[in-house]
């Protein structure tokens, strides 16, 4: 099967590799070859020659050629340079326990917007979960990255953009939750605190667009938080045809462990807010119970307080909490907490929808090849089809549609500019 594939590959690519070849030749750019040396399955090292034209790789019929050979696999962490063997430790090292692959689980993961994790994390990661199933399912998403995604060199990574009127931040993940965990370390004295307002952070998706594209009030309340985090691939869509690529899918449910375990590592103390009793208290046990070190200072549901919210707010700051999460959905969620803020004392909050039923486990999430197809809102249709029937089958290509017609009505207006 090694063969046959390697075979196919290269009698396709080969054709073009020689037009290229003949080309830099009649116009007498210079043909050179680089070589690596890079270390594969059980530390053994191979060498990946390259062949650039102008200092620039062409097609990589060299990797193939390695295929064959067996250096590489089709699926496997990334090739490691053997100069950079002495910063992996004993427990990343673990990564060498497979072939080095021509399509690797991190690029999957970045192209799809969601690699939240070091390139070694990830590459251990498929190591310890290694599997035929998994490895095709790569193959497949992989493809399918190839065969539809946009051409990112004519895509710019803007720090922000404006959708239908609201500052989206355009972040990594990691660079989220470090600006969510940097507020939580910005106070420390009392007096500070009296004088301090709370930092306030929210994520938006084409449905949150849909509901504040006619809602001013809405709108206003997220361009007056502290970071508005761009969630899903409606958001990615919206910014390409705004020629920004999106630096990652910063989403609520990704984030969480990853904020979880920085305010593990720093015993913070957190509230949550939202959703039902049950599915509150299942989300502050299990939370109590990954995180030891994160002090749960207290937990409430959504409707117990309803009318009361400054018997919350009192409740919230005798707790002494340093970050409120709150569970409430979009936009009620953002309208409390623009309601409450200034009576609060903790240092930040978080409007996070639905994390509290993703996390309790009363609502599943999509397996992982969906995610990196950026299809979880297929899983979700499916698994609450009576719930998101009109959010998805709706109001995704009303999104679409919106965002498509706010493009031509701005080069109209830029053709008419420059007339």
């Amino acid at each position: 099967m090694r063969i046959l594939i390697g075979v196919v590959v290269l009698l396709f690519i080969l054709p073009s590799v020689g037009v290229q070849c003949m080309r830099a030749w009649f116009h007498q750019k210079p043909i050179t070859r680089f070589n690596r040396q890079l270390i594969g399955k059980d530390m053994r090292t191979f060498v990946l020659s390259r062949v650039l034209i102008a200092n620039r790789p062409i097609v990589d019929f060299d990797q193939w050629i390695l295929y064959l050979k067996g250096d590489l696999d089709l699926v496997g962490p990334k090739p490691v340079d053997l100069k950079s063997l002495h910063q992996f430790n004993k427990g990343d090292r673990k990564r060498f326990e497979v072939a080095p692959g021509i399509v690797s689980p991190y690029a999957v993961k970045k192209a799809a917007g969601i690699a939240y994790q070091s390139e070694t994390k990830h590459a251990v990661d498929f190591v310890v979960n290694d599997s035929v199933i998994r490895r095709f399912g790569l193959i497949v998403v992989w493809w399918v990255q190839k065969l539809v995604g946009p051409n990112k060199s004519d895509l710019i990574a803007r720090g922000q953009f404006s959708l239908f009127g609201v500052t989206i931040v355009n972040t990594s993940m990691a660079q989220a939750v470090n600006k969510i965990i940097s507020r939580l370390d910005l106070v420390s004295t009392q007096a500070e605190q009296r004088q301090h307002r709370a930092s306030a952070f929210a994520f938006v998706n084409a449905d949150c667009a849909n509901k504040y594209y006619r809602n001013e009030e809405y709108r206003n309340t997220l361009n007056g938080f502290d970071g508005v985090f761009a969630d899903g691939i409606g958001l990615k869509i919206a910014a390409r045809w705004k020629g920004i690529a999106l630096r990652d899918n910063v989403n609520g449910t990704d984030m969480w462990p990853l904020l979880c375990d920085q305010l593990n590592d720093k015993r913070k103390r957190v509230y949550l807010f939202g959703a039902s009793k049950s599915v509150v208290k299942k989300v502050a046990s299990k939370l109590s119970a990954e995180y030891p070190d994160i002090v749960i200072a207290g937990y409430d549901d959504g409707f117990s307080f309803r009318n009361k919210p400054n018997a919350l707010c009192q409740k919230i700051n005798a707790s002494g909490a340093d970050l409120l999460v709150v569970a409430m959905g979009a936009p009620r969620q953002e309208q409390w907490i623009h309601d409450n803020i200034d009576s609060l004392k903790v240092k930040a909050v978080i409007g996070v929808g639905g994390l509290f039923d993703f996390y309790s486990g009363s609502v599943s999430r999509a397996p992982e090849w969906l995610r990196e197809l950026s299809l979880e809102w297929v899983w979700r249709l499916a698994v609450q089809p009576l719930d998101k029937g009109k959010r998805y089958l709706y109001g995704n290509p009303l999104f679409l549609i919106r965002v498509a017609t706010q493009k031509l009505t701005q080069n109209q207006q830029t053709k008419t500019v420059g007339a």
